[in-house]
């Protein structure tokens, strides 16, 4: 293969990731017009105009999408090809790996990794952060982070993904204020906490919660919105108010505080908590290391008693530890 052809190939990349001359001359350290010339050669040979202009963007053609795919794998296997590793030694391993998490499932399960990490890579630094789903792409490609785990529906093509678990969620109840488990008009009537992140306002579980209500023709009355999901039982526990939470959660926190566990009077989906990662650490052999450490975690991670294999209470489902799939295929 000519080394001009080698070129479009990577050009082309880019463009159908980014959607963007623009982004795909930065990923690349390009001009733009060395990009838009590339772009016009591509065209060429393909016979299609790959990028068309939809508002403000750009939108892939059918003959784009059918090549996205094929283009990323030659791009690995050129990877494999040129990037050469040396075997990874653990004890000498340095750096710093970020991860991007919700604070209720890095309590469950961040120290059996950072004990994981002490004990067989002592010299790697875990720095952790709060997830921003809107910008979850830009950080992975970026190195704002490196490892994101969390509830996210909507995923790039470039970014690869690993389902850990499915959480299905339940209610909490100051201990003595509800007969039984909480009924529907019980649920609708009382004030609920709820959940807003940093960066979003509605959390993808509470959007999730709110189209299932929705679709059943109900609505919430929403009177505290907190950005710690740790605070939320401690809200519960001492007031009229109930919340919807992982099961999980809702079953440590009955342990802890004078809580009693609900199923949630209406249907809603469980939420699948997924790992993902970008291609730019995919081949990074500490970085597979590190992944491989999350994938055995975080199923059933049984630290500080955040047990999420325990059986749950008759009234809530168990948590179900989905099965590992080979290398984490690509979304």
């Amino acid at each position: 293969m000519k080394r001009s052809n080698i070129n479009l190939l990577i050009c082309l990349d880019a463009l159908l990731t980014e959607r963007s001359v623009t982004r795909a001359a930065e990923r690349l350290g390009m001009s733009q017009p060395g990009v838009s010339n590339a772009l016009a050669r591509l065209r060429e040979l393909t016979g299609d105009p790959l990028l068309v202009r939809s508002g403000n963007g750009f939108l892939l053609t059918e003959r784009a999408q059918a090549l996205a795919r094929k283009v990323r794998t030659g791009i690995e296997l050129m990877d494999d090809i040129f990037t050469h590793e040396g075997p990874l030694d653990l004890a000498s391993a340095s750096g710093t790996v970020t991860l991007a998490l919700a604070e209720s499932m890095g309590l469950a399960y961040m120290p059996a990794l950072a004990q994981a990490v002490a004990t067989q890579a002592p010299a790697l630094v875990l720095n952790v952060r709060a997830p921003d789903p809107a910008h979850l792409r830009e950080w992975l490609a970026e190195g704002e982070c490196d490892v994101a785990i969390g509830h996210f529906p909507d995923l790039a093509p470039d970014l690869r993904s690993h389902p850990l678990l499915e959480q299905p969620l339940a209610c909490i109840h100051a201990r003595g204020t509800v007969r039984g488990t909480l009924t529907l008009s019980e649920y609708l009537a009382r004030s609920h906490v709820v959940f807003g992140s940093p960066f979003s306002p509605r959390s993808t579980l509470e959007q999730t919660l709110g189209a299932a209500l929705a679709a059943a023709g109900h609505e919430r009355r929403r009177l505290v919105r907190v950005s710690s999901v740790m605070l939320i039982p401690y809200i519960v526990a001492g007031s009229q108010h109930v919340a919807t939470l992982p099961e999980w959660i809702c079953r440590h926190f009955a342990t802890l505080l004078p809580l009693q566990v609900s199923p949630v009077p209406v249907a809603v989906p469980s939420a699948t908590t997924v790992m993902v990662w970008h291609e730019r650490t995919h081949r990074l052999a500490l970085h597979r290391w590190l992944r491989e450490q999350v994938r055995e975690i975080v199923p059933g991670a049984a630290t500080l008693g955040f047990d999420i294999r325990a059986p749950a209470p008759r009234q809530a489902q168990a948590i179900r530890p989905l099965r590992a799939l080979d290398g984490g295929a690509a979304r």
